[in-house]
């Protein structure tokens, strides 16, 4: 008996500090439920004084696009705290939502044309996210036991592999549209909202950021995609609220 109690009180500790996939206790500065808040402060900085090129553009087009792609399939898929899923993009990682989020901030990074945030954001994300997937992972372990063992030997964490990329092709197993909540729709939007008002920045900066505010018409005939890119933003970011303030369906609340 006197074996046992380590082994019980480490399972008691692990169910102290997480909680439906939420680590508990004092947090630090930096965290997951942060760090895009950061990044995205710090993207719009860097946007006033760094130059973008059409090759850091184009890359930022693609990593939002499979971001937002990885994100939607995986609410699609995810039943929480109800099974341990391992169908569709579960099959391809363990963690897709968190794959989809490093995409979506390294393309914000991208376009910011700071290539020192490019850099560093690795480090950012593991520093943040690193201490919920360990949690997370030792509750799944904890619910669902040689399960889990089998599923975490067979799939990897984070980022595919050369034997897990197989199984894109079985992606929409298990995917359900009333899974997506009005909330993700909303949050999509303002993924490409924050991607519009970084590159108006860029595109504002050289001819004047104080132009805007003028009312000079001649100022909006020379600057087309600027203005475009500005009420694409707007129309975004108030679309998104519109989205999220509609009342869900009893049908999406209960997942």
């Amino acid at each position: 008996m006197g074996k046992n109690k380590p082994a019980e009180k480490r399972l008691i500790l692990d169910h102290s500090v997480a909680k439906n996939g939420q680590v508990e206790g004092r947090r630090p500065l930096i965290n997951r439920s942060n760090l895009r808040d950061i990044i995205i402060v710090v993207c719009v900085i860097s946007a006033v004084l760094y130059d973008l090129d059409w090759v850091r553009l184009a890359l930022f087009g693609i990593l939002m696009v499979f971001g937002c792609f990885f994100h939607y399939m995986t609410k699609g898929v995810l039943i929480r705290n109800v099974v341990l899923c391992q169908a569709g993009i579960y099959s391809v990682v363990r963690h897709p939502y968190y794959m989809a989020n490093y995409l979506i901030d390294s393309s914000f990074c991208l376009l910011s044309g700071n290539v020192y945030l490019l850099l560093i954001y690795p480090f950012l994300f593991y520093w943040s996210y690193g201490p919920t997937i360990r949690k997370e992972e030792a509750t799944l372990a904890r619910l669902h036991d040689s399960s889990f063992l089998r599923y975490s030997l067979d799939v990897p964490q984070i980022f595919p592999d050369a034997y897990s990329i197989r199984s894109m092709k079985e992606i929409a197993t298990g995917f359900s549209t009333k899974r997506i909540t009005r909330n993700e729709i909303s949050r999509f939007m303002r993924f490409w909202a924050t991607g519009c008002l970084i590159m108006l920045i860029h595109t504002f900066k050289s001819s004047g950021l104080w132009k805007t505010w003028s009312f000079d018409l001649a100022f909006v005939y020379d600057n087309p995609r600027g203005i475009t890119l500005l009420l694409l933003t707007i129309v975004l970011f108030v679309a998104s609220l519109l989205v999220q303030c509609k009342k869900e369906p009893s049908i999406l609340k209960a997942e």
